[in-house]
């Protein structure tokens, strides 16, 4: 297919490639609108900090230590801080000045022979954020989180929850996943408080691990589910009536293959879209339902919950119609996509438990990643979702444009800067709202005509730019945050 080059693209990840300096406490200058007196808290963003390890580039988008920014909004300015997380991997490398780790998508240089038996895989601490039980984390699916101190952001140590994530299950276990996964999209139940996650542990037997931890932070494995393949599940659904919500497609690790050091995991990857996906559904008793529907692969899910009309369970997703592999990714890196490169669409997933059937159906015309909601519709019926995107009028296959989507009508709303690039928008409620959308977006965007990026305040209504303010340097875009 043919392969187009787009110089936004590649002028940002140029301009990232190297580590970010790290600033403390800048005051962000104002170039654009006034800043909302009433927008008061922290924005917390976390993502890759380079896109280069040493003079080696990284193959994989996923890759690159994870780098947490932090922006303080008291309703007059905005001070900014960031901090690497300070995992015993970074240490090493920084001590080594080289790289030193397999990562998820990129393997050391030197092929087989440098490859071969590092089964130690690089936790990056890249992925997202979580503040609960007194805690503040730094996600990584692949191992245990990083405790952050909420004021410095500096590292604190790898986070077991007082031994619970560490491997039960066997020596040959342990050897394979020493560090039971965690990954970066938690759920807090919208009124007990309780965190739901979950981990898919590779080992002689594949399982996929639930956990449950209390307000106050106490941590407990609720339950241990058997898996035929190592699956790649990156999210999950908890919906307000306590149901966990898995989709399970045919896309797995090749665990001996990655640990034999032949590839990176991420290579590894092996899909069969001839096969469904099996959407596993956790009864707040503990039952489990195994549903299927025809094969799509979602990295991201919008929201759940349960339809209080007739009880079926309701599961919005961003699809994409296969996985994208790591070549493509690859070439992503370089600046160069296909010109009919298909991204996630919206699509809603009715589940029936009682008949065992799977209905879906569009949302509405346009593409997206990195979806937001309300943060107070969580598991519950909602209206609108806040992504970076690409609506149907846009003749490029980049989600270069900030979307709102109206869940119940199709109608796209989009906001768009040329020669942009723009992060997740983490939704802001503004104080005693009623309106889902009566609030604001923050979010970051990189403008490659002028090589800069600024943090922008946007209306959630209509996406309009209330205020824009101006980073000290360009950091990479990220990929989850959230606001305190």
């Amino acid at each position: 297919m043919p392969v187009r080059h787009y110089p936004t693209l590649l002028t940002y990840l140029e301009g990232n490639r190297r580590r970010t300096p790290e600033f403390d406490d800048v005051t962000l200058e104002l170039v654009e609108g006034t800043l909302p007196p009433n927008l008061v808290g922290t924005l917390l963003r976390n993502g890759n900090g380079h896109f280069e390890q040493h003079g080696v580039l990284y193959d994989h988008l996923f890759d690159g230590d994870g780098m947490v920014a932090r922006f303080c909004f008291d309703g007059q300015r905005v001070t900014y801080r960031n901090r690497y997380v300070r995992t015993d991997e970074f240490v090493a490398e920084e001590a080594a000045d080289k790289m030193l780790y397999r990562s998820f998508g990129t393997n050391l240089p030197g092929g087989l022979r440098a490859n071969f038996g590092k089964t130690q895989f690089k936790n990056t601490a890249n992925t997202s954020l979580i503040e609960h039980g007194g805690h503040l984390l730094a996600l990584w699916e692949g191992g245990l989180p990083h405790a952050l101190d909420p004021h410095s952001l500096a590292t604190l140590g790898r986070f077991d929850y007082g031994g619970v994530l560490r491997n039960p299950f066997g020596w040959l276990d342990r050897r394979i996943t020493p560090e039971m996964p965690f990954s970066a999209h938690p759920k807090v139940h919208p009124t007990t408080g309780v965190l739901h996650n979950f981990g898919t542990v590779a080992g002689r037997k594949h399982r996929l691990v639930l956990y449950e931890v209390s307000p106050a932070g106490v941590a407990r494995v609720a339950h241990v589910l058997p898996l035929a393949d190592a699956h790649f599940a990156h999210d999950f659904v908890l919906t307000a009536s306590g149901h966990q919500i898995f989709f399970l497609t045919p896309v797995a690790f090749d665990v001996f293959r990655a640990f034999a050091g032949l590839t990176s995991p991420a290579a590894s990857i092996k899909v069969d879209a001839s096969q469904p996906t099996q959407i596993v559904v956790v009864a707040p008793d503990g039952t489990v339902h195994r549903l299927h529907t025809d094969f799509g692969f979602a990295f991201h899910f919008v929201n759940g919950y349960q339809d209080p009309t007739d009880g079926t369970l309701v599961v919005d997703a961003l699809l994409l119609g296969n996985y994208p592999d790591s070549a493509s990714i690859k070439a992503y890196l370089a600046g160069n996509l296909p010109d009919d490169q298909a991204q996630a669409r919206f699509v809603r997933f009715r589940l029936d438990l009682a008949a065992g059937t799977v209905a879906r159906q569009s949302l509405g015309d346009c593409e997206g990643e990195l979806p937001e909601i309300h943060p107070g519709r969580l598991g519950q019926p909602y209206r609108y979702t806040w992504t970076i995107g690409r609506p149907a009028s846009s003749p490029q296959p980049l989600l270069d444009h900030l979307l709102k989507l109206d869940v119940h009508t199709g109608e796209v709303r989009h906001a768009h800067a040329p020669a942009t690039l723009c992060s997740e928008p983490v939704v802001v409620p503004r104080p005693n709202s009623q309106a889902e959308d009566d609030g604001y977006l923050a979010y970051l965007r990189f403008d490659a005509s002028t090589s800069t990026t600024d943090l922008l305040v946007a209306d959630a209504a209509d996406l309009r730019t209330l205020a824009r303010l101006r980073l000290p340097h360009n950091i990479p875009l990220g990929f989850h945050g959230l606001w305190q």
